[in-house]
């Protein structure tokens, strides 16, 4: 692995050959090392991201899997796996050779992470411990599936099981509306928050929405396209999952309310969004309103929770609600608000009885 000195900068550089993943055999050059080991380590780990030995140090795996998810996931689905695997991963299994780290070693995390407080000072909850887990899990099935890392240790120790599941936070429609009186009729605001609980969309379908997407003859909003901030630059894109792309009928109220607000926004044209603000400003003036209202405090992403206990207690079906919240299948809307469908037991027993008898 030789390194060479350039006498006209007075720094070190490395130049080889490697096989990138295509097969294809291509020089690199790396320049302005102040010392020759400098420019060697730099090339045995360039080389080493490039075969990916199942020797790889576990931060070099996590890198490329991070790389993975970045290319392959949304922003904002990203953002929680690096959280994650900085936060909870990388401190703990670092620079490990990952054929090296053993199922004891993810047993002996574990218990770690039952004594670990989180950055708002509280101990980690059942959940997110069970979700850390699944994310190491990941980490190692990526090695399996691309680098011939053999064995996933974390699938010879188990997951904890998750004893409770965490609460989901909603209002009541007599709580939405003590929270929506104590705006003003032309607050921008209220017309944001009013959408997202009477739609249930999410807050980046909102905040993406222009004046096109919302026909108020029909009586619909189109959702298409979600928005959200990347390093500081705004971004429009495809929503969550194929299945968020769709069309939801709105009420008349709504239809007339909407088309009342987008007739005072000034000269917009195709692209222009109909809902502004940034996400911080819809959370802030969200808190603000709901202390003034004195109504519980929950998550701006609450309100989409109310839409759907909203519409379980008019009795709509589970498979209409996974449609018209954009769910990817009906099963996630049932991991979610399944508690909150009444219990037809006793209903089924007296129609059963009733077939007896006839």
């Amino acid at each position: 692995m030789p390194s060479y000195y350039d006498n006209k900068t007075k720094n070190w550089y490395c130049i080889f050959y490697y096989t990138d993943w295509t097969g294809t055999r291509k020089q690199k050059k790396k320049r302005g090392f102040e010392r020759k080991k400098d420019a060697q380590e730099w090339e045995r780990d360039f080389l080493q991201r490039q075969a990916a030995q199942p020797d790889m140090p576990f931060s070099t795996l996590s890198e490329l899997y991070l790389k993975d998810k970045e290319q392959n996931t949304k922003f904002a689905t990203y953002r929680v796996h690096k959280m994650r695997v900085d936060t909870w991963l990388l401190p703990v299994f670092g620079n490990r050779p990952i054929n090296a780290i053993m199922p004891v070693d993810v047993r002996n995390w574990q218990g770690y992470l039952k004594t670990a407080i989180s950055a708002q000072n509280k101990p980690l909850s059942d959940g997110y411990r069970h979700d850390l887990f699944v994310e190491l899990s990941g980490v190692f099935n990526f090695a399996m599936r691309f680098y011939g890392l053999s064995v996933n240790p974390c699938k010879v120790v188990g997951n904890t099981p998750v004893k409770h599941k965490k609460k989901l936070n909603f209002w009541t429609k007599e709580e939405f509306d003590r929270f929506l009186s104590t705006f003003d009729a032309a607050d921008p605001f209220r017309m944001a928050y009013l959408t997202l609980y009477y739609t249930g969309m999410r807050i980046g379908e909102l905040q993406a929405l222009t004046a096109p997407d919302v026909d108020t003859e029909a009586g619909t909003i189109t959702i298409s396209k979600t928005y959200h901030r990347k390093y500081g630059v705004e971004m429009i894109t495809t929503p969550k999952t194929p299945k968020a792309n769709r069309t939801i009928t709105i009420p008349k109220f709504l239809c007339a309310a909407l088309q009342e607000y987008i007739n005072k926004i000034y000269q917009p044209d195709a692209d222009t969004r109909i809902f502004p603000y940034s996400h911080s400003g819809y959370t802030d003036a969200f808190r603000s309103h709901t202390k003034k209202a004195g109504v519980k405090l929950i998550r701006l992403h609450g309100l989409r929770h109310s839409h759907a206990s909203l519409l379980i207690e008019l009795g709509f079906s589970v498979l209409l609600i996974s449609e018209r919240l954009g769910h990817e299948n009906v099963s996630t809307t049932l991991n979610i608000y399944a508690h909150l469908f009444p219990s037809k037991q006793s209903e089924v027993a007296e129609k059963l009885d009733l077939l007896q008898t006839k």
